[in-house]
C-alpha cells in the first residue's frame, strides 16, 4: 500500500495530468481515474495508512492492539478530509460544479488537523504525528494552490 500511496498513483497522475495538458487522448481519463483511485485509498484505507498497519493485516483485530481509538479515528477524519480534497481537485481541474466548495472544505479540515497535530508534537513528539504532518502538508499546500488558481487556469494552458 506504500508503493501504490507514494510512487504508483502520484506518477500516474502526473503522466495523466502532462497528457491531459498536451491535448492528447485518454489524459483526461488517466487524471480522472488516478485521482479518484488515489482519494479512494485515503478514504477507505486512511486509518491503516496512517497508523503504519500493513494490507495484509488491515482486517485483523490484532493489529490495532496498541493503537489507540482516538488515533484510529484522527486517522480515519484525516483520510477523509484528504479525499474531499483530492476530489476537489478534480472538480477544480476540469471545471466540474461545487470544486472550490470542496477545495475549501477540505483545506480547512485539514487546516484543523494540522494544527492539532503540530500541538501534540511540540507537546508529546509521537512518531504518529511525525508520519502524519508531512502528508498533511503536501495535501494543505496542494489544495491552496489550486484555491489560488483562478477557474480559467487550465483553459488557458
Amino acid at each position: 500500500m506504500r508503493k501504490l500511496e507514494l510512487y504508483i498513483l502520484p506518477i500516474t497522475i502526473s503522466i495523466g495530468f502532462l497528457i491531459y495538458l498536451l491535448d492528447y487522448p485518454f489524459g483526461s481519463t488517466i487524471t480522472i481515474i488516478s485521482l479518484l483511485g488515489f482519494s479512494c485509498l485515503y478514504f477507505y484505507f486512511g486509518f491503516a495508512i496512517f497508523n503504519e498497519v500493513p494490507f495484509r493485516k488491515v482486517f485483523k483485530k490484532e493489529s490495532y492492539q496498541g493503537i489507540s481509538i482516538w488515533r484510529i479515528i484522527g486517522a480515519i477524519l484525516t483520510g477523509v478530509s484528504i479525499s474531499i480534497l483530492l476530489i476537489g481537485l478534480l472538480f477544480k481541474m476540469f471545471r466540474w460544479p461545487f470544486g472550490k466548495e470542496m477545495l475549501i472544505i477540505g483545506v480547512n479540515l485539514l487546516n484543523v488537523i494540522f494544527i492539532i497535530g503540530f500541538i501534540k508534537i511540540i507537546k508529546e513528539k509521537r512518531p504518529f504525528y511525525q508520519r502524519l504532518l508531512p502528508r498533511v502538508i503536501v495535501f494543505l499546500l496542494l489544495g491552496y494552490l489550486f484555491l489560488s488558481l483562478p477557474s480559467y487556469a487550465f483553459l488557458s494552458l
